[in-house]
């Protein structure tokens, strides 16, 4: 036996914990672990540039007299920060109930 691999336990011990609910937690492969690390990256661009063209609208919105002229791009702009915001919450929940 190696001494990555855990020791294996009886099939009492398994079949208790199985009725106890209790699941045994299986380590996230390489793979996985970079498909995660770009996802959560691209999350953070997308907020990033919500809050850039934001930023833009709210140059136009000061210089047209505090009156929105286009609602679309502050629409789309509030979409994407608001995107990039909760993705990352939403897979660290999904990640905590696994």
């Amino acid at each position: 036996m190696s001494m990555k691999e855990p020791e294996r336990r009886t099939l009492r011990q398994r079949v208790a914990d199985r009725k106890r609910g209790v699941k045994r937690e299986q380590p996230m492969s390489a793979s996985q672990k970079r498909k995660l690390k770009f996802i959560t990256l691209a999350f953070v661009v997308v907020q990033y540039a919500g809050l850039l063209l934001l930023l833009f609208g709210l140059k136009d919105f000061v210089a047209d007299g505090f009156v929105i002229r286009n609602v679309n791009l502050f629409a789309i702009s509030c979409g994407m920060f608001l995107v990039g915001r909760v993705g990352p919450l939403i897979i660290k929940t999904l990640n905590v109930f696994k």
